[in-house]
């Protein structure tokens, strides 16, 4: 096996949720420097026989293409439009690292209210704000409250219009799969109010400095008004690594704002779309026919292409690398056999014929009901790259769907060459 070593200047620990996951510098060759790849007909063939397997179904795309070169090494329904469920999440991310670049900050900050006894808690659309960034805002804005006095906190998330469940959201994924999209709340909390949860945490620190508080009303704070206390310690870098690597839906939702603040439109569900299309469709990679409903892949209504999203993969990776480096440097793409939602705690790349692509495969997963889908880079067993895009769409379900997405590892290892 070929271990996979993405294009690195630096390892990273990673700390998510009180885990640290090791995660290896990885370079590679530079795609100047690879031989053109030629089609390949024994991988084409191998792939197409194992896309009858009866855990995929009949409404199948895939598509492999040669990182290099573009070439198509295979492709069956490779423009059919599909769901993509979460593989959604990689247009996200190149659409926020190229509007706001990977080390934009989000900042959270305290601002003076409308009277002495006011404090506003004004959400920055940070999509990994913390308990501790909170109780460091409320440290600090404790030592401008005058002894005695008591406040009361508001939230302020007037930088979102407010949302509901979002196009094309099957009813019940509010909020347990995806809180109300809000740009003040804690990285994790899906609760029907997280602003109301992020600003009691606030609140709960300022009395245990002392100072009597209380939670107030939703307020808008004025542009004027002083700042007590900021917080700006989380980038677009980190989001999109925790986006990837945990398939956060909340996270995916705020960077689809972000998007659409960056560039001038409305930070609602219809702005963040056209915000979107217009994005991706800037960067070369044309949105014609394809719906971008939202930034997860939860909507029922997103449809992209198995083609699209592997020439999005392709930008990221060959045609602008210096702007989407973190994508893959960074193992935000989960690993196989390895990290993320494709470690083998998951069931991934553990069957006999899967095993031989652990580490040679970055990618990212998707699962709704009936869909499952897979999309990345592979490194061969002769060291080329390819890039390759999987979606199973109506999953029969007599099948597991575990046993779907362990047909999707075997695909992966067909396209590396370790399962010939």
């Amino acid at each position: 096996m070929v271990t996979m070593r993405l294009p690195g200047r630096r390892s990273l620990l990673a700390v998510l949720g009180g885990c640290v996951l090791v995660v290896a510098t990885v370079p590679t060759v530079p795609a100047s420097a690879r031989p053109a790849a030629a089609d390949d007909p024994a991988v084409d063939a191998l792939l197409q026989q194992r896309l009858g397997n009866p855990r995929v179904g009949s409404d199948v795309g895939l598509i492999v293409i040669d990182a290099a070169t573009g070439t198509v090494v295979s492709s069956h329904g490779g423009d059919s439009l599909m769901l993509p469920a979460s593989n959604m999440k990689i247009v996200t991310a190149v659409n926020v690292l190229a509007t706001m670049g990977a080390d934009a900050r989000f900042t959270t900050r305290v601002r003076a209210g409308a009277t002495p006894n006011d404090l506003i808690l004004q959400g920055g659309g940070d999509p990994l704000l913390s308990s501790t960034d909170l109780q460091t805002l409320a440290t600090v804005a404790a030592s401008a409250v005058p002894t005695g006095t008591k406040v009361v906190v508001h939230p302020d998330t007037s930088l979102f219009p407010p949302a509901g469940r979002g196009p094309g959201w099957t009813t019940g994924y509010l909020p347990y799969v995806a809180a109300p999209v809000v740009p003040l709340a804690r990285l994790g909390d899906y609760s029907p109010d997280p602003a109301a949860n992020a600003t009691r945490v606030f609140v709960a620190k300022l009395r245990s400095l002392g100072i009597k508080a209380k939670l107030g009303e939703a307020a808008t704070a004025a542009q004027s008004a002083p700042v007590l206390a900021q917080v700006s310690d989380n980038t677009v870098d980190d989001a999109v690594s925790v986006m990837l690597s945990r398939s956060e839906n909340n996270v995916a939702e705020v960077l689809y704002r972000q998007v659409a603040l960056a560039t001038g439109h409305e930070p609602s569900w219809d702005g963040a779309r056209q915000a979107a299309e217009q994005t991706i469709g800037g960067l070369g990679v044309d949105p014609a026919g394809m719906s971008l409903l939202d930034g997860s892949g939860l909507s029922r209504k997103d449809r992209v292409s198995p083609r699209f999203l592997a020439n999005v993969l392709r930008l990221a990776r060959v045609t602008k690398p210096e702007r989407f480096v973190d994508i893959f440097e960074s193992n935000a793409l989960p690993v196989s056999g390895k990290t993320g939602t494709l470690a083998t705690a998951y069931g991934r790349y553990v069957t006999k014929n899967a095993r031989c692509a652990r580490g040679d495969v970055h990618a990212k997963t998707g699962s709704l009901f009936d869909t499952i889908a897979l999309s990345g880079l592979a490194q061969t067993t002769g060291g080329d790259e390819r890039l390759f895009a999987i979606f199973v769409n109506h999953r029969p379900q007599r099948y597991s769907a575990l046993s779907t997405r362990q047909v999707l590892d075997g695909l992966t290892a067909t396209i590396t060459g370790c399962w010939e």
